[in-house]
């Protein structure tokens, strides 16, 4: 067997930049120079844009309203669902860091 036909597919493959490049960059936006508080603020109110967004899809289904479908409704829940998950996952491990942090002695 010979791979001799992927070698000229691979070097089309462009390459990965490393993560700290990616954060040095940035992304377009200047979230990466703001506090832990700041990227947590911020991240409480796009779960809380998303669960608005699914609110308005599940009115808007319930009231017939035009262009929405119950899949557009589903994936907003699907998405709100999720972010909150994730967030509220998250929201766990800090407290447990901060408790981890109380209970050592100095």
């Amino acid at each position: 067997m010979s791979v001799n036909g992927i070698n000229p597919l691979l070097s089309q493959i462009p390459s990965v930049q490393p993560l700290t490049e990616k954060v040095q960059q940035g992304s377009g936006n200047s979230q990466t120079q703001g506090s832990f508080a700041d990227f947590f603020n911020n991240a409480i109110k796009e779960v809380n844009e998303l669960q608005t967004k699914a609110d308005d899809q599940i009115e808007g289904l319930t009231l017939k309203k035009d262009g929405v479908t119950p899949h557009s409704a589903m994936v907003a829940l699907e998405k709100a669902d999720v972010a909150f998950q994730l967030m509220s996952a998250i929201r766990g491990k800090i407290i447990r860091a901060y408790e981890e942090v109380i209970r050592t002695q100095v």
